[in-house]
């Protein structure tokens, strides 16, 4: 279980890490058991992540039904929050960064809640009615790619490696992230299930 404490401290150190000011690693806990922990996150994350949903939702409405629907968004939040460990895992030891690999995951996991609550903010402005269509549009590139920045920030000071590999992996979990969600539309628009999935 997390404590309030470590939540405290895991969401100043994901904003100090926002300033891209690397001590904000500091009030990560980067350790094991601190990376195991901060998979809590996608629950604290997920009072955010349901409102966006239904956001989407009024953007790709749904074709199927609400069990398959259901099922859709329950694995895809799951491989969310667990696709990127993996490819970081198997980046770090490539980089020869095994050592550093629990606080990769612990601070991206921070950084991802953090980036849960901007998107939470942005996103019903640049696809509502507030702004216009093209003005929404450089609205929602303009904090993705300050986004992109941020992951890349943070997987650089906690991986220790250059700015190119820094990059290069934070492109990756982006086209992972836009796999997913192409995936989850394409499921709830009607494409079937493999028989006895549901």
């Amino acid at each position: 279980m997390i404590t309030p404490a470590e939540i405290a401290a895991g969401l100043y150190g994901a904003w100090r890490l926002a300033q891209f000011k690397a001590d904000g690693l500091r009030w990560i806990d980067g350790s094991l058991a601190g990376a195991r922990r901060s998979f809590w996150v996608a629950l604290i994350a997920l009072p955010g992540a349901i409102p966006l949903m239904i956001l989407r939702f009024s953007i790709y409405t749904p074709r199927v039904d609400e069990l398959q629907t259901v099922l859709v968004e329950t694995i895809a939040y799951a491989i969310g929050w667990t696709a990127f460990p993996v490819v970081g895992h198997i980046a770090s030891r490539v980089a020869d960064r095994q050592h550093h690999f629990t606080r990769l995951v612990a601070a991206y996991n921070w950084a991802s809640l953090l980036q849960i609550g901007v998107l939470v903010v942005v996103a019903p402005i640049s696809h509502g009615p507030i702004l216009p269509d093209g003005l929404g549009q450089l609205l929602g590139l303009v904090v993705q790619a300050a986004m992109l920045a941020y992951l890349a920030f943070v997987i650089r000071i906690a991986l220790d490696v250059p700015w190119g590999a820094a990059i290069g992996l934070a492109l990756v979990e982006f086209f992972l992230g836009q796999s997913v969600f192409h995936t989850v539309v394409t499921l709830e628009d009607g494409w079937p299930l493999p028989p006895g999935a549901v």
